[in-house]
């Protein structure tokens, strides 16, 4: 086994080591998590399979967890985390990473907040026509605060109507299904009352882990302002079908409740519709507007026919106007034609869904397998399998409409990725196909064996930016993340902890650089410098530095190669660029329209540039030289990340909603 980096180790231990004594700091290694993690699959089989597993699929999975374990592969992040748990065998959706739904109704968004509470992604379209607003203007709405210190209350809702007095109440309870619901009961009471109280009183305070998912509570702070700011939105509707605008804002909202990096978001609209300039605006000077709820969301419109490219140019305008990312577009001509139960996406974009769909994802580390083309292909194939596997679930859950647990019997969607790709130029257009082969052979292979539907797409590319950092080692280094080339050779990864996360003192006694939060709101925030180099990727020099200059067309170009020999859904990449590029990438994208689906787009950042240069008290990711970097290192000494307690890492690429593509 090859030893992990010191990165690597504080990512795992972070996001993925469960909790075993809390009180006591003790929590999951990573053979510990893999052991849970294989435990699931082995469920998953023998319910699918209804009987017991013999010696060849015991095998089978022993090879699965030495690829876990060896940092080689791994299933889902939301798997290694949860799999195994009560959790996941009685809320099946937990296991997803990507959903899609039309919001129409208000089953729907009792829908959307359940798998937002789920960690699941989801992508959505607004559509009106149904959900409408208050019977008539409520003037009178109360907010009542939870003032618990210790663990929550009633599990259940409690709600009231008083025709007397007025007053309508709903009474929150402290549990997953009751938050579901309750938005239900905001968005479906049609009482003419004159006073509404959305009560807060039964939940637990922040701060707390929740026993069955392993999260760190978010208390009754983002709720209480989400569900009074939809209320602000049903009283303005009183006695009209809420618009577009009115249920992308309730989506926004109730992306905010859980008010961590899972509750991420993607809204769609149909480019040429009626409203869809606003739509392309709806996050200009939201900071003006008091619409901060709308960051939450990645939004983007959809082409159903090839553009012009005065319409490309159009759309390059307004993104460029608004800062270089959005609106973003998407291709749905092709999408139909790779997936012809397309509807939309998720919210990375790298699953393409129908109404009320999901997908699970896995993925393969090509650097881990440089010099051993068999052990790649056996990896890949077995990670299908395993991803197939985890399609076997009951998603009808109690909460869930149907639909979802009906279309994942049917299309049994499968995201088989790669991550490293940049860290190997050596691999083929053919290679690519080979892999692709592998892949689907192998998720083919398990339906198969257990006389189930074969999966409709198999193959994929997500951004893996938490992942691919989890998987460095000394052998082959640090893992680029997807698509993806890195900013520079050697980076200082500027980290996110908390103040009080015994990490940090073992880190400063390492001789790491410790500094502070430049956010005056963030008291207990401090940021470690960790340094990371990427030593088997092609970088040019500039003043010093060994740098990423590539270009909007290369980068482009890669996609194209990667859609063309590998993907069946989509590539989630992040084309960084310069305004000057706009032309040549318009050009580009009308070019090879058959070949588009979806990318995110990035403003390019001057990786020669230092924090100071820019102006910034401090960036995320900062390109150094070689001297730089390893008179840094020379200072350093091991620490004991085994010993650390594990708090949960705060995931700065989706933090507040936003996909690591965006």
């Amino acid at each position: 086994m090859s030893k992990p980096t010191t990165r690597a180790q504080i990512i795992t231990r972070r996001t993925y080591n469960r909790p075993l004594d809390e009180e006591n700091g003790v929590f999951e290694t990573l053979d510990q998590t893999a052991d849970r993690v294989i435990e699931h699959q082995r469920w998953l089989w023998k319910r699918a399979k209804g009987s017991a597993l013999g010696v060849h699929a015991e095998n089978e999975l022993d090879e699965l967890r030495s690829i876990v374990v060896n940092r080689q592969g791994s299933l889902s992040g939301r798997t290694l985390w949860l799999g195994g748990t009560e959790v996941a065998q009685k809320r099946e959706a937990s296991q997803f990473n990507c959903s899609y739904e039309k919001a129409e109704t208000v089953h729907d968004m009792v829908d959307a907040l359940w798998l937002l509470l789920q960690g699941c992604g989801v992508g959505g379209t607004p559509t009106p026509g149904t959900l409408n607003g208050f019977s008539r203007p409520i003037q009178n709405v109360q907010i009542v605060r939870s003032e618990r210190t210790e663990k929550g209350g009633d599990d259940n809702n409690v709600e009231t109507w008083n025709p007397e007095t007025g007053e309508w109440r709903i009474k929150v309870g402290d549990s997953a299904e009751a938050w579901a619901k309750s938005v239900g009961k905001l968005l479906a009471g049609k009482y003419p009352a004159r006073t509404l109280v959305l009560d807060f009183s039964e939940l637990r305070p922040a701060g707390l882990r929740l026993s069955g998912y392993g999260w760190i509570s978010s208390g009754d702070q983002a709720i209480s302002v989400a569900y009074d700011r939809i209320a602000r939105i049903l009283n303005a509707r009183a006695g009209m079908l809420l618009t577009f605008a009115d249920i992308h804002d309730i989506l926004n909202w109730l992306g905010t409740i859980l008010s961590s990096r899972r509750s991420s978001e993607i809204i769609l609209k149909a480019h040429g519709e009626v409203g869809w300039q606003d739509f392309a605006n709806f996050k200009k000077d939201f900071w003006l507007h008091d619409n901060h709820q709308r960051q939450q969301s990645n939004n983007s419109l959809v082409f159903w026919s090839k553009p012009t490219k005065p319409q490309l140019a159009e759309i390059f305008e307004m993104m460029v106007e608004a800062g270089g990312s959005e609106p973003g577009f998407i291709n749905g001509e092709t999408a139909m034609r790779r997936a012809p139960w397309f509807s939309g996406v998720n919210p990375c974009a790298e699953i393409l869904l129908g109404n009320k769909s999901f997908c699970n994802l896995v993925e393969t580390n090509l650097m881990a397998f440089r010099g051993n083309p068999a052990g790649l292909r056996r990896a890949i194939q077995l990670l299908a399998r395993a991803n197939y596997r985890q399609t076997c679930v009951d998603l009808r859950d109690g909460i869930l409409q149907s639909a979802w647990h009906e279309n994942n019997e049917f299309l049994r969607l499968c995201g088989v990725g790669l991550t490293g790709i940049t860290g190997r130029p050596d691999l083929t257009e053919y290679d690519y196909r080979t892999l692709r082969n592998l892949a689907t052979a192998g998720a083919y292979s398990m339906a198969e064996d257990l006389n189930l539907p074969l999966p409709k797409n198999v193959t994929t590319i997500k951004p893996s930016g938490t992942l691919s950092k989890h998987m460095g080692t000394e052998t082959w280094g640090e893992i680029p993340e997807g698509a993806h080339k890195p900013l520079g050779r050697y980076i200082f990864n500027n980290v996110k902890f908390s103040s009080h996360d015994p990490l940090v003192s073992m880190m400063e006694a390492g001789g790491y650089h410790i500094f502070e939060s430049p956010n005056p709101t963030d008291t207990d925030t401090v940021i470690a410098a960790l340094p990371v180099s990427y030593d088997t990727v092609p970088f040019q020099i500039i003043d010093g530095k060994e740098v990423n200059v590539e270009s909007a067309i290369s980068q482009l170009e890669r996609y194209k190669m990667l859609m063309q020999n590998y993907v069946d859904h989509n590539c989630s990449i992040t084309i960084s660029y310069d305004v000057q590029e706009v032309t040549e990438i318009v050009d580009w994208v009308y070019d090879n329209w058959d070949s588009y689906v979806g990318v995110s787009w990035l403003f390019r950042a001057d990786p020669t540039k230092t924090a100071a240069d820019l102006g910034y008290p401090y960036l995320p990711q900062e390109v150094v030289t070689k001297e730089v970097y390893d008179e840094y290192v020379s200072r350093l000494s091991p620490i004991a990340v085994e010993d650390d307690t594990g708090q949960e890492l705060v995931d700065e690429e989706c933090e507040n909603g936003y996909c690591p593509i965006r």
